[in-house]
């Protein structure tokens, strides 16, 4: 699978980023919202740029302003289909709101394990 990761800490980022790869799959980090948005945004709908989205839902990258959910919600607008997993280390309130605001996304919570996470990642490629 095709995986684009968004996170704003670098060593999520590369422990997400090899984990995915020694399992086989071509894995992309992102560390800037608008950079990850700007990537699928500027695809076609002939080229999908990826399978499948990792997100956290708390990004602390202030000066571009936005949630988990809110760049989720930005790129259904070009692939209303596009399977997404959400990692949070966030409150138990957080997480539900984004339950809410987002019904057919699977969340993981952090700390998770790679097992659990690449488990979630083959049943969503079936």
């Amino acid at each position: 699978m095709r995986i684009a990761v968004l996170d704003d800490n670098v060593a999520i980022g590369e422990m997400l980023q090899n984990a995915l790869e020694l399992a086989g799959h071509t894995a992309v980090v992102y560390y800037s919202p608008s950079k990850f948005l700007a990537k699928i945004i500027e695809s076609t709908t002939a080229s999908i740029p990826f399978d499948l989205l990792i997100v956290d839902l708390l990004l602390e990258v202030l000066e571009e302003g936005l949630s988990g959910v809110e760049v989720i919600h930005r790129a259904w607008n070009s692939f209303p289909d596009l399977p997404v997993i959400l990692i949070s280390a966030g409150s138990s309130w957080q997480i539900e709101a984004a339950r809410r605001a987002l019904p057919s996304v699977k969340v993981l919570r952090k700390p998770f394990s790679l097992a659990t996470l690449l488990a979630m990642v083959k049943e969503l490629s079936t």
